[in-house]
């Protein structure tokens, strides 16, 4: 049975037999995210190594990328098709479940983010070692971020297929360039190049960003070039339920296409690359990890790891909403979100370095209004807190059970609180404060989803928003205040408000940052799922390579630490070479 792949835009036709009796690949990539399009990428380019790359949502193919994934404002993300549908997390213990999104597109999160390209600190890396990861320092990753960046302001030392670029200082809004000064007399000086210089300060922001054209990893990785290899095939629309296993093999898998046709892939290898949520949930409806669990759900247990699902981390972050002036706005033509940021450390006990974190955005949306306002955000960015993800059933079209688990460890709510009130006292300097009308404090359930709407209504809102911002005061601020549910500015000449610090915890929501949850470390830890190798522990062909195996969030957005670890695991896995099926030279 020949299938064309049916995603969007019109690539060669897919040469598989989908059947049991079919082609058997050397390996199946699981998820075409931003690891598993470098994996495709890599391990393909051994021409006599068949590889069959699996994604569950639509393919993006060179020469058809949608015109919201090519903003350089993050508009793929107010898009509705390119996420799991009806996912929903917990933030903390007791609290509500709310719609997390989770991209399901090629190129996963790197086709719908905020296009921060951050590396983090090199203690980030000596704690996965430390966790027991094996091989990992900053010294070991950082030819790997090399390896991947193309940073327009880093000429001669990179040139990767990934590129870099910031916005200048001249074309920050009037409020950044304030809290650069401030920064610095708060002792936080200016970083030129936070990745190269990883340590406290206030930076301009590194992007994905090709001058007005967002990079992502499918465009970086899945060039057409690449997609003419005979032994690379995509198949997209297609939904992985389930490994298929003989003991402590994996054979294969059963997928469910869009068109609600079933399909059974071979392989001799396969990578689970299907995210911080997603790759645990494969696991555990295959059989892999804690038993009592998949016991009480009637899943034969094919090996006890009960780490998988667990060890969740994410980075939980909260807004203040600034209403600026005109003449005081990013340029009305600059289709950037986030333009600068800054990273400072807590000092609190037994904590790394660089653990406080706050970002500016110059615009709410792509829209006429967008510059109107601006976002400061604020997050604690090395954790301690862990949550977890469970199934709730077998059936592999219900989602599964997410809690973030936040500020449930006793080091967080201070560190969180302790971000907040930089980043409020920033905001409340006069030089800054000088800079915008208002401050508001957001919601945790006010994201910038909240400035744009689908259709009609976000018209409507569009043109509302823009009239209520260029009102007289009084009028602003009531408005505003009422539409943030606030009442009134945290900050504003001749007024504001305090808050309290229970009033900062409870606006904190997750990022979309989900880590840890099949982590990396030795086999006699029962909360480790891979090897160093990023072999699952108890199956000797099947391997996980994305965010999930990292044992603790990186000090920084989630995406180019990815990227490099995807590199970093390709080159182990060939380095092995005749030991892997399919890898012989």
């Amino acid at each position: 049975m020949l299938l064309k792949n049916n995603g969007i835009g019109d690539h060669h036709a897919t040469r598989l037999a989908l059947n049991e009796e079919g082609m058997e690949f050397d390996f199946m990539i699981i998820g075409g995210g931003t690891a598993g399009t470098v994996m495709a990428s890599r391990l393909s380019e051994n021409p006599g190594c068949r590889v069959l790359l699996v994604e569950a949502g639509d393919d993006i193919s060179p020469g058809a990328v949608p015109a919201d994934i090519q903003d350089a404002f993050p508009a793929s993300s107010l898009n509705p098709n390119y996420f799991w549908k009806d996912l929903v997390a917990a933030a903390t213990d007791g609290g509500l479940p709310a719609p997390y999104p989770q991209a399901r597109v090629m190129g996963g999160g790197s086709s719908i983010n905020g296009m921060f390209a951050l590396r983090g600190v090199p203690s980030d890396y000596t704690r996965w070692a430390d966790a027991g990861a094996g091989n990992f320092s900053w010294d070991t990753v950082l030819p790997y971020f090399r390896k991947v960046e193309k940073d327009r302001d880093r000429p001669g030392m990179s040139d990767g297929p990934h590129v870099i670029s910031r916005t200048p200082k001249e074309q920050w809004p009037a409020f950044v360039r304030a809290m650069e000064q401030a920064a610095q007399r708060a002792g936080l000086p200016f970083v030129n190049d936070i990745n190269e210089q990883p340590g406290d300060g206030f930076f301009s922001m590194p992007l994905a960003l090709d001058a007005d054209t967002r990079v992502t990893s499918t465009g970086s990785y899945l060039s057409a070039e690449v997609r003419a290899r005979q032994n690379l095939e995509i198949l997209s629309n297609t939904q992985v339920t389930r490994l298929r296993m003989n003991g402590n093999v994996v054979s294969g898998a059963d997928a469910l296409r869009d068109d609600g046709t079933t399909v059974h892939l071979s392989a001799r290898n396969v990578i689970v690359s299907a995210g911080g949520i997603y790759s645990p949930t494969i696991l555990l409806r295959s059989g892999i990890g804690p038993a009592a669990e998949l016991a009480s759900l009637g899943i034969e247990m094919i090996v006890d790891r009960p780490g998988v699902g667990r060890n969740l981390q994410n980075h939980p972050y909260l807004f203040f909403a600034l209403t600026l002036p005109r003449g005081k706005r990013i340029a009305a033509d600059l289709r950037r979100f986030a333009v600068a940021g800054l990273r400072a450390s807590s000092r609190a006990p037994g904590c790394p370095e660089g653990d406080l974190f706050a970002f500016a955005i110059g615009r709410v949306s792509g829209e006429s209004f967008g510059p109107d306002f601006a976002l400061v955000g604020t997050a604690l960015y090395a954790p301690r807190s862990r949550g977890f993800v469970k199934l709730k059933s077998a059936d592999p079209l219900v989602n599964p059970d997410i809690n973030f688990r936040f500020l449930s460890d006793p080091a967080d709510p201070e560190r969180m609180i302790k971000a907040a009130r930089l980043t409020e006292r920033l905001l409340r300097e006069p030089g800054v404060a000088a800079q915008y009308h208002e401050a508001f404090l957001l919601p945790g359930a006010l994201s910038m989803k909240q400035f744009n709407r689908p259709g009609l209504a976000g018209k409507v809102l569009a043109m509302a928003a823009e009239m209520a911002a260029n009102s007289p005061g009084p009028v602003r601020r009531a408005i505003f205040g009422r539409a943030f549910n606030s009442g009134k500015p945290a900050m504003y000449a001749g007024g504001g408000r305090q808050i309290s610090d229970d009033e900062l915890l409870s606006s904190i929501c997750p990022m979309g940052h989900p880590v840890g949850t099949c982590s990396m470390g030795k086999a006699d830890d029962p909360m480790a799922v891979v090897d160093d190798e990023f072999r699952v522990h108890g199956i000797r062909n099947l391997f996980v390579i994305d965010a999930s195996v990292m044992p603790t969030i990186t000090s920084a957005n989630t995406n180019l630490p990815t990227l490099m670890l995807a590199e970093l695991a390709a080159d182990r896995i060939r380095a092995r070479g005749s030991a892997i099926e399919g890898l012989a030279a």
